[in-house]
Parts: structure tokens; C-alpha cells; sequence
């Protein structure tokens, strides 16, 4: 049977295999990954929303850093005593990973919280950032009073008491 060379494919497979062999970025080998993650904000802050199942709790790690956040954790493999493996296409290993966060949120007040293998950061605004009412005084507020005396043709004259 006559197959169609297709250059590109071709050079996808190549590209993949010198990946591989370079940085050893195989999903299954335990050198890193990445998780997927969702940045998201409203009124009250910055959500971010990282997908870590299979990772125990007691790797996970958040710290911050003057404007950064970062994440760190571990996925272990998980290996019956009796099993033979014949494929691992599931990413294991430690990642980490740095947010740059806009100075208009306040790093000092992150919280955390991991349910069903979703880490949840919220990154609160500051509160300069966070709109406020001004309440608007009536009648006289400032110290002294203003006098404002009419001269023949010239201009007002204002002496402040």
C-alpha cells in the first residue's frame, strides 16, 4: 500500500523527540508539569484556581515574595505491589510555579484551600484599591470664616479670618 510523506508531520515527530531527549519532558517520568489554572477577578480580588489531582496536601506549598506568588507541590506514582505498568501518560513529580501579582492586591492577606484536588488562592485588593464612599458634609465644615467685602467698582476683596 502506497502512504502520503507528510512533511510536517515529519517535523512534529522530530520536534517531540528532541524535547524528549533535550529536556526530558516526557509527562510520565516525573521530571515536571505543569497544572491547568484559571486567574480570575471580581470585586473582593484575584482568584486563581489550579487543578492538582492525585496531590497530596501535605506537599502543597504557597509562598509570597514582594509581587509574586508561587505554588509548589508533589505528585507521587502510585504503584500496586503486584502490578505491572504498561503505560504512564499521567504527569508526576514536583512543579512550581510563579504569578506576577499587580500591586493593586495585597500578597499579605493570601487564603488557600484545597477540596477535590482544586487548589483555590484568593489574593485580596488592597484596601486603597477598593472603592469607598465619601460622606459629603453639609453647611460649614472648615475653620475660620470668609468675609468678602464690595468696594466701589473694583473687585471683591476676600480677607480670610
Amino acid at each position: 500500500m502506497l502512504q502520503t510523506w507528510n512533511p510536517w508531520q515529519e517535523l512534529e515527530d522530530m520536534q517531540r523527540r528532541l524535547g524528549r531527549a533535550v529536556r526530558n519532558d516526557d509527562p510520565g517520568n516525573g521530571v515536571s508539569w505543569v497544572p491547568a489554572t484559571d486567574i480570575v477577578e471580581d470585586s473582593e480580588g484575584l482568584y486563581l484556581y489550579l487543578d492538582l489531582p492525585d496531590v497530596d496536601e501535605g506537599s502543597l506549598e504557597v509562598e509570597t515574595e514582594q509581587s509574586s506568588l508561587s505554588v509548589k507541590a508533589t505528585r507521587r506514582y502510585r504503584k500496586g505491589e503486584n502490578q505491572t505498568v504498561h503505560y504512564q501518560g499521567r504527569p508526576k513529580g514536583t512543579f512550581t510555579r510563579t504569578f506576577n501579582v499587580p500591586t493593586s492586591f495585597d500578597l499579605g492577606k493570601v487564603t488557600a484551600s484545597y477540596d477535590s484536588g482544586v487548589l483555590t488562592l484568593l489574593v485580596p485588593r488592597s484596601e486603597s484599591t477598593r472603592p469607598r464612599k465619601v460622606d459629603v458634609a453639609t453647611g460649614r465644615t472648615h475653620q475660620g470664616t470668609v468675609e468678602v467685602q464690595a468696594q466701589s467698582e473694583e473687585a471683591p476683596q476676600v480677607e480670610h479670618a
